[in-house]
């Protein structure tokens, strides 16, 4: 069985979940920055190893929205939670 674990990373304030060895990491989309500014995150897979450099700055925690959750539970392809 597979089970999600959350982390808020302290230096940016984004989620980020991880399923083995694998975490789901937010990455900023620059072309989607102008003309209004707003900013645009896709989640793309990266190792622990990858992640090694930030882990002191993650702060795991279950107390995730349940929006947010349900956008990595669909990243990873799980069902969604109900609000």
């Amino acid at each position: 069985m597979r089970n999600i674990t959350y982390a808020i990373d302290l230096d940016t304030g984004l989620v980020i979940s991880r399923i083995g060895n694998e975490l789901a990491w937010p990455i900023l989309e620059y072309d989607g920055i102008l003309p209004d500014y707003a900013l645009n995150y896709q989640l793309e897979k990266i190792t622990l190893h990858t992640a090694a450099p930030c882990w002191n700055t993650l702060k795991w925690t279950r107390k995730i929205p349940v929006e947010i959750k349900n956008i990595h539970r669909r990243f990873w392809g799980f069902e969604e939670l109900k609000k």
